[in-house]
């Protein structure tokens, strides 16, 4: 389960094959509606801020696990 503190990565690989880059869960949020097709009603979004380059970005919450 995320949490916010937790340091995260997506469960998916770069085309490349790399692993996704590390983040830290700043905020969690439930979605009320749809957005576009990508989000599901209900699904829960983390605001992840990346060290690495410095910047925030909004993730589904389930496709991302837990490493530290």
């Amino acid at each position: 389960m995320i949490e916010v503190g937790n340091m995260v990565q997506s469960k998916y690989r770069l085309s490349s094959g790399k692993e996704g880059n590390l983040g830290l869960v700043m905020d969690l949020r439930n979605t009320g509606g749809t957005f576009g097709g990508v989000v599901e009603a209900g699904d829960a979004l983390a605001h992840v801020y990346y060290p690495k380059t410095r910047t925030f970005g909004w993730v589904v919450a389930k496709d991302m696990k837990v490493v530290a």
